[in-house]
């Protein structure tokens, strides 16, 4: 018998298979499916996936810092900034908004393209050793490098933006630690999604940003190119290629990509890889039923769950 309700707590992911499309803490049944979890509202709390309390900025015990989105952006770290600020929008709450010169915080910049802004960068310890990856303040961002631009490292991009690798070497990006691209066109103007793409330096470190939409069909060959998949990528459940990865059916996907006909499901911390399926296909294995959603923009299609 074929159901049309997932039946367990899932988000999805654009990202890996699937997406660090990011999508959020939502029951399958009514889940958006992306990679943002509570679409582009900055000031929404993020879900709770085992991150840290932290106390105010004066030292003391008080209210906690909310997580960021993502774990790839050092949600469990004492976060001072958030890298998908751009100096515009709000943020969210908790979170510091790196100095500028005129409020006296970092020094003056060099050049006029140069201002302040926010990227994950290497934690070492005390012998120069790398122990983990966290948001930080810097005072080298450059105001040009927004979308599609040309880069070697995070400072040659605009605040909100990191250098990331491409098709045809390394460009900006923008941050999506909060899961979502839904208002962040690309340079040519149309759709992105939040995906996991590795820095350009730091050791290849991957992080969330928004990546052009390239429009799929589920299971149909040839919608994507040979190293792609098509998958799940938004919180409205939109599809697109995205890399294929090495992940299989079960393994965790929060910070890799699913193999071939695989999407990335569940809550922030545990999403996992799903196998694909047609409602009135064969493509599941024996005791188990093609089950669809609201995650699904068409629900002759579903993911493979166990009877």
């Amino acid at each position: 018998m074929r159901s049309t309700f997932l039946r367990v707590p899932f988000v999805v992911l654009a990202l890996v298979g699937g997406s660090v499309a990011i999508a959020c803490n939502s029951s399958f049944d009514g889940l958006g499916a992306s990679s943002s979890p509570r679409g582009s509202d900055e000031n929404a709390e993020a879900p709770t996936s085992g991150g840290t309390s932290y106390g105010s900025s004066d030292g003391s015990a008080a209210a906690p810092k909310r997580n960021l989105t993502s774990p790839l952006c050092g949600y469990a770290e004492n976060v001072d900034c958030m890298p998908d600020d751009d100096g515009a929008g709000a943020l969210r709450s908790g979170a510091l908004r790196c100095a500028t010169p005129q409020d006296g915080g970092l020094p003056a910049p060099d050049a006029s393209t140069k201002t302040p802004g926010c990227r994950i960068t290497e934690k070492q310890d005390g012998d120069g050793g790398v122990v983990g990856y966290a948001p930080k303040c810097t005072n080298d961002a450059d105001r040009r490098g927004t979308d599609g631009v040309a880069c070697q490292s995070g400072s040659d991009c605009a605040p909100g933006f990191d250098c990331v690798h491409g098709e045809k070497g390394p460009v900006c990006r923008r941050y999506c630690c909060s899961g979502s691209c839904e208002d962040h066109s690309s340079q040519s103007g149309g759709k992105t999604f939040c995906d996991i793409q590795e820095l350009a330096e730091f050791g290849g470190h991957k992080v969330p940003v928004c990546m052009p939409l390239k429009t799929c069909e589920l299971l149909r060959d040839g919608e994507c190119g040979y190293d792609e998949t098509c998958a799940i990528v938004t919180q409205k459940g939109e599809t697109g290629c995205v890399p294929r990865g090495d992940a299989k059916v079960g393994d965790p996907c929060d910070e890799a990509h699913c193999d071939s006909n695989l999407t990335c499901l569940g809550s922030f911390g545990d999403r996992r890889c799903y196998k694909l399926c047609r409602m009135e296909g064969s493509e599941c294995g024996a005791m188990q039923t093609c089950t669809s959603g609201s995650v699904f923009q068409d629900t002759a299609f579903g993911v493979c769950q166990d009877d």
